[in-house]
């Protein structure tokens, strides 16, 4: 059993059979396919008799809304174990709550809704066994349109709730179902949301740096320094590389920071570096340490590019230093930017990704959204963790052998948030490369972490 429990875990994502997708407020269509599965079929959900008022009462836009595909011929039933298609009667059912932004005022989250709905339609297509029943519920980009779901989810019977996106959103659905043991598998990267039966499928920045940090110092760097913006972000990876760089026994020399984007802000701050940099050196005729031996630059894009040439533009001895960057280095563009040569910085591997976003593609015709992979394998995730006990639920979620999928390698530590498997690369000649890549089971992950 043990052993057929960790191969659902780190299973391959293969084409399967369809199940049952049940929509509340809003839905998408399934995917072209070759012969094979059937569409699925969109259902609603039973609404409570008093339903929790949103912070804004709005409705989804008319293209967020298609017709059922299927009139059924029997209602759904809500049973005592929760919400039973007629047709699935009899089953090992896993009853999934979706809840996803549909009615949000930002286009930019509904649009995100509707390719994260989308994906996670295709990740149940492409399971072996039509044994899941998915619960998808607007969520409206509020906190009081995700408590509102989150009960009619509960209602519903679900094993495990995922989303929604926004952080508070995501706290005030936690809040919700936390009494009924319903664990919750967010996409929020706000890591303060984590914890107490709410795990996040995301990104955070702090995973970054501890991992670029890590691997820095096993190179022998032990002198860290960073320049970056006093934003909410610029925060966090400063709080997370000041503690790791301690971690790894290292030692933070210098720290800056500047508000806003425009490369007018940012000079004061880099040329106080600089200077600080040569007069070391000045001091111990290039004998003795550098002020720093790396340092971290947690900017993307334009920013980057405004920001990376100014160290060496203002003392060019800078340039022997380590440049250290975030995800948001996983560019093209970025690439191309001379003073970021041999820079390197951690992110997912693409290669993964990539697989996904071509099967996305062939079903659907076009580009799968920014948090589309996520929904794909939150699918995945939420079926191991509503396969079995439900007191259980929070040791499936937790179980150290973690998950692969369209984002390569997760876990998730005790407190919620993720133990990402992250690859290591290098800017070399305008591309960046793969140096160390991504862990792809618990045991690289256990064996990439350094003895600390």
């Amino acid at each position: 059993m043990a052993n057929e429990f960790k191969a659902k875990l780190l299973r391959s994502l293969a084409l399967g059979t369809a199940a049952l997708t049940l929509v509340a407020c809003a839905s998408t269509p399934a995917p072209v396919r070759t012969p094979g599965p059937s569409v699925p079929v969109n259902q609603p959900v039973p609404m409570p008799e008093q339903p929790i008022e949103a912070d804004t009462p709005t409705t989804p836009d008319d293209t967020d809304q298609v017709e059922t595909d299927v009139e059924p011929d029997e209602p759904v039933r809500v049973t005592r174990n929760g919400l039973t298609p007629p047709h699935m009667q009899g089953r090992d059912l896993k009853r999934i709550g979706l809840l996803l932004p549909f009615s949000a005022k930002s286009d930019r989250l509904r649009e995100e809704a509707n390719s994260m709905l989308k994906a996670a339609e295709l990740a149940i297509f492409d399971r072996e066994a039509a044994d899941i029943v998915l619960v998808t519920l607007d969520s409206q980009g509020t906190a009081s349109g995700a408590r509102n779901a989150a009960a009619v989810a509960a209602k519903a019977g679900v094993d495990v709730i995922l989303g929604p996106v926004l952080a508070g959103s995501v706290r005030a659905a936690a809040n919700e179902v936390r009494s009924k043991n319903i664990p919750v598998v967010a996409f929020s990267t706000d890591q303060t949301v984590a914890g107490r039966g709410t795990y996040l499928l995301s990104f955070p920045p702090e995973a970054e740096v501890e991992r670029i940090v890590e691997y820095t110092a096993t190179t022998g760097v032990t002198r860290f320094a960073i320049l970056g913006p006093d934003s909410a972000y610029g925060r966090r990876v400063a709080a997370q590389y000041r503690e790791t760089v301690e971690a790894v026994g290292g030692t933070l020399t210098a720290a800056e920071s500047y508000r806003g984007d425009d490369i007018s802000v940012m000079q004061g701050p880099a040329q106080k570096l600089a200077k600080a940099f040569e007069a070391q050196d000045l001091a111990t005729n290039n004998q003795g340490p550098m002020a720093f031996e790396a340092i971290m630059l947690p900017e993307g894009g334009t920013p980057l590019r405004s920001l990376a040439p100014l160290l060496p533009y203002f003392y060019d001895g800078t340039a022997e230093a380590q440049f250290l960057g975030t995800g948001r280095w996983q560019n093209e563009d970025t690439a191309r930017e001379p003073a970021l040569k041999n820079g390197i910085f951690a992110g997912p591997d693409e290669a993964p990704r990539k697989a996904f976003t071509d099967h996305y593609d062939r079903s659907y015709g076009e580009d799968p959204s920014a948090l589309a992979s996520l929904a794909y394998d939150a699918i995945n995730v939420g079926a191991v963790i509503a396969d079995g006990n439900p007191k259980s639920r929070g040791k499936r979620a937790e179980d150290p052998i973690g998950f692969y999928g369209a984002n390569g390698f997760v876990r998730f530590n005790p407190d919620g948030t993720p133990d990402r498997g992250l690859a290591i690369f290098q800017i070399q000649n305008g591309r960046y490369r793969i140096i160390e890549p991504a862990p792809k089971t618990a045991e690289d992950m256990d064996a990439a972490e350094p003895a600390l």
